[in-house]
């Protein structure tokens, strides 16, 4: 193993063990009822905060793309959560609540799980992917079940970010086939978290509140993974 792709592995392996350990070190993470109060709530053909409820409908597509494209087992889970995602987001932002947000939650992690293990069959070979496939999937669950009984983000926050972090360094140290529509995938749902904490200023600006932004980038994120997965072309 080369230098550059030892140092790879390292910072690769760096985020999940650092969050690990901050885990004992940082108290417990509440969700703040204050992200539930977003600044455009009007109702629209009946519908309550029409426009974080629509907008969730570029999952829809993607995920469906992904379900009719692939048969590998990897790639349906990951599309499975993208189009899940869209019901239970939308269900979520039709009264938006703390028990409503695990719905949103839930097939998210099972996406964000599914194309990490996705990463690491290239990155390291298809063994290892497919070992870890289903217990990352797991651990995303459970990271939101564990939010859901104990009230702590903490599990849930690494399950979210610790991918965005893994995968622009699989993109810089390891050989990632069709890499530009997987760095378009990272800045969209960079800019898209970027968004999402913004609401009111991007309201007043934009007409359209930071979530529903959020969920156009991060709907334009799933079709560029769905162009990567297309690009990539290999069997699981």
């Amino acid at each position: 193993m080369g230098n550059r792709r030892k140092i790879g592995v390292i910072l690769f392996l760096l985020p999940p063990v650092a969050g690990l350990i901050a885990w004992w070190f940082i108290p417990p993470v509440a969700q703040p009822e204050s992200y539930h109060a977003f600044a455009d709530h009007r109702r629209i053909l009946g519908i309550p905060d029409f426009w974080n409820v629509i907008s969730n409908f570029p999952f829809a597509v993607a995920g469906i793309f992904g379900l009719r494209a692939f048969r590998d087992f990897a790639s349906r889970l990951l599309f499975a959560g993208i189009l899940l995602t869209t019901f239970g987001s939308a269900y979520y932002h039709w009264s938006p609540d703390t028990p409503h947000l695990v719905w949103d939650r839930l097939p998210m992690t099972v996406a964000f799980m599914s194309l990490l293990a996705l990463v690491i069959h290239i990155s390291f070979g298809a063994k290892l992917g497919r070992a870890l496939l289903l217990p990352l999937v797991a651990a995303g669950l459970a990271s939101v079940a564990w939010w859901h009984f104990s009230g702590d983000l903490r599990p849930y926050l690494l399950v979210q970010f610790a991918p965005m972090v893994m995968i622009p360094v699989a993109l810089v140290f390891f050989e990632i086939p069709a890499r530009r529509e997987l760095w378009i995938v990272v800045i969209l749902y960079g800019a898209a978290k970027l968004a999402d904490a913004f609401d009111a200023q991007i309201f007043a600006v934009a007409l359209l509140s930071d979530h529903t932004w959020k969920h156009l980038l991060a709907g334009l994120a799933t079709w560029s993974i769905f162009k990567w997965r297309k690009a990539v072309n290999s069997d699981w």
